[in-house]
């Protein structure tokens, strides 16, 4: 081989690997693009979801008395959820009140089932001395 043609292959070679470098590049660039707007779409999102709430707030609080139609009864929803938390709340505040009032104290019904007379021994076994050994030992005492 001449040493023409071996420049003219490394140069095509050359330029091969500039195009695929340019390509991986852009390929690299869109990909950050396409993450920075997927990001920037769910935080969109996330701000149109708060903006559907506070309308509807809103507009609950100003029309549920006079809404017709689909809005009437997405507020009798709403009125019927607020009740069911409220009945909720009265009952969690009533068994608060209960397990918080005066009953017997903890310790002393404890310290009344007490049996004084137990005493408990705790001993090691040796490694000779198997489970079934130590039980007929107990037993015998």
């Amino acid at each position: 081989m001449d040493l023409d043609r071996i420049r003219s292959i490394l140069d095509g070679l050359k330029e091969k690997g500039t195009q695929a470098y340019g390509i991986a590049a852009d390929k690299t660039k869109d990909a950050a693009r396409i993450a920075k707007l997927s990001v920037a779409i769910g935080q969109e999102k996330e701000a149109l979801k708060k903006t559907y709430v506070e309308l509807g707030k809103a507009y609950y609080e100003e029309n549920r008395g006079t809404a017709e139609g689909v809005l009437a009864e997405l507020c009798g929803e709403l009125d019927a959820a607020r009740e069911r938390i409220g009945r909720m709340q009265q009952e969690i505040d009533a068994l608060r009140g209960s397990v918080l009032a005066g009953g017997p104290d903890f310790d002393a019904v404890v310290s009344e089932s007490e049996e004084p007379d137990i005493e408990v021994e705790i001993t090691e076994m040796d490694g000779g001395d198997d489970f079934a050994s130590t039980v007929d030992s107990f037993e015998k005492t």
